[in-house]
């Protein structure tokens, strides 16, 4: 699919390192419906990050929805949410855990290489573009 062309299933989003640091990402509809809905009524956000072990970030967010299209393998730029911790993921590696599940919303597009160097304190948004 083209760049310029634009599709209601996938949302381009932005998202900020610490007001510095720029990646672009799609939310994709179909993965699920649901919670991409109820993300996308939650954007923007701004939150401290937390890296665990440069395998993955988790973003806390305040939504109420149970998973969604369960899923417990994801790869590298993979963003998932957990309905267990009411978090979105950001998956830096590959991820295979059998014992907990996300619902996949989307993925990061651009500069990956970026979010691996974050540390306590550093704070990531996501808006819509």
């Amino acid at each position: 699919m083209s760049d310029s062309i634009s599709s209601v299933s996938r949302i381009p989003i932005l998202i900020t390192l610490n007001k510095r640091e720029k990646l672009e990402g799609e939310l994709i509809r179909h993965l699920s419906p649901l919670t991409v809905r109820k993300i996308l009524y939650c954007l923007p956000i701004s939150q401290l990050v937390n890296n665990f072990y440069n395998k993955y970030l988790q973003i806390k967010l305040d939504l109420n929805i149970g998973i969604e299209k369960p899923q417990s393998k994801f790869k590298r730029g993979d963003i998932a949410y957990s309905p267990s911790s009411s978090s979105i993921y950001i998956f830096l590696t590959e991820y295979t855990q059998s014992q907990q599940y996300f619902s996949h919303v989307g993925y990061i597009k651009t500069n990956m290489g970026k979010l691996e160097k974050t540390k306590a304190g550093d704070i990531i948004s996501i808006q819509k573009i």
